[in-house]
């Protein structure tokens, strides 16, 4: 069989933080290799980011922004990575979807297909954003009413040119399809994928790198977000202190954000994947209390790793992944306390949970991801 050649467009460069933005796209690329396809990631150049996987070929796009800092500037990186592409590319891949055209031309083989992921209507998160910072006198209106229609009309060109739309939970597919009266028949469902990352720490390992007894309960509260207030810590540390009179010696290690300095807390604030992986491989349950409703990449980490996970209902979660998480039923500290006194106090609870997660967590497999893009791009060919 011929090696296919992919290119996809992400927001950076290899991010070491599952959390970022172009985490997706970069695991995309990984599962793609893995699946035996030649891979170009093509990203705006500037500074930051990692060493890219091996057997993928990193494209940095220079590019002319014609208004920094505004709500269309990522469609200058779309017409510049168009005229990157590969003429002879299988598959054009854009995630997220984006804003303005790739306008590409017709390769040698002919037509090049274009799938675009949509992680979140672009319009409706613009006027989320607006709403929150409202533009102030007539001529801020006038700007923020431009911006919007510019975004509109952007967004609706990179929907229009793709030849499959996918999304990667029904809300959004919904809002999709509200916005632009889209066929729901062009859109269909995905999940994220999250990069396997290096090898995993042994417990015995993980807790002596973190300086933490090898006798004593664990908990973990993995951040969404270097915010604190934005990673939902503060829900984490209230229901913290209300356990430890329970048990002698437990320890809160809060992975990826700051905390402040108490009794029984370890702050580890690097944002990197064994950061990440290290916390959870010391833990006996894995906390995610994000504020803002969406996917946790760190949840599949800790599927992976088997440890018991207790989340808020705004982590999103995958058909098929109900039986290995508890899910409190709201915000309430006493609420997520209770939930994780009851797993730190039953080993057998914990366990029952941690057996379904490395099943659970092959929904996110990068290469499993890939696979079924792979599959409904020659379906669409086909057609």
């Amino acid at each position: 069989m011929a090696e296919r050649s992919v290119d996809i467009l992400a927001t950076g460069p290899f991010p070491d933080d599952p959390y970022e933005p172009a985490a997706p796209a970069w695991a995309l690329a990984e599962g793609l290799r893995d699946r035996g396809c030649s891979v170009r990631v093509l990203f705006p150049a500037g500074p930051g980011g990692g060493a890219s996987p091996t057997g993928i070929d990193p494209v940095a796009v220079e590019m002319a922004i014609r208004r920094p800092g505004a709500a269309v500037e990522p469609a200058d990186f779309s017409r510049s990575a168009g005229r990157r592409v590969r003429p002879a590319t299988d598959l054009v891949l854009r995630d997220p979807a984006g804003l303005g055209s790739l306008a590409l031309a017709r390769g040698r083989g002919g037509h090049r297909p274009i799938a675009a992921i949509v992680r979140a209507v672009q319009i409706g998160e613009f006027d989320r954003e607006r709403s929150v910072q409202p533009a102030g006198g007539f001529i801020g209106r006038v700007d923020t009413w431009r911006d919007r229609r510019a975004v509109r009309r952007l967004e609706k060109a990179a929907l229009e040119e793709a030849h499959r739309i996918y999304c990667d939970a029904s809300e959004v597919a919904d809002q999709l399809a509200a916005a632009y009266r889209m066929d729901r028949g062009r859109i269909r469902p995905t999940v994220p994928p999250v990069g396997l990352g290096p090898e995993p720490p042994t417990r015995e390992t993980a807790r002596a790198a973190l300086a933490l007894p090898s006798d004593v309960p664990v908990v973990a509260a993995i951040a969404a977000s270097e915010r604190p207030e934005e990673a939902g810590l503060d829900r984490v540390r209230e229901a913290f202190r209300r356990i430890r009179p329970l048990f002698p010696g437990v320890r809160l290690v809060v992975a990826g954000a700051e905390a402040p300095t108490e009794p029984g807390v370890h702050a580890t604030p690097s944002r990197d994947r064994l950061t990440f992986l290290r916390a959870l491989a010391a833990a006996d349950v894995a906390v995610f209390a994000r504020r803002d409703p969406g996917f946790d990449p760190g949840l599949v980490l800790a599927l992976r790793l088997g440890v018991a996970p207790v989340t808020l209902p705004t982590v999103r979660l995958a058909p098929g992944t109900a039986g290995s998480v508890r899910v409190v039923a709201g915000d309430d500290p006493g609420d997520l306390s209770s939930a994780i006194a009851e797993l730190v106090a039953d080993l057998a609870q914990r366990r029952a949970l941690a057996a379904h997660g490395p099943e659970c967590a092959g929904l996110y497999d990068p290469a499993r991801v890939a696979g079924e893009l792979l599959d409904s791009a020659r379906d669409d060919a086909r057609g």
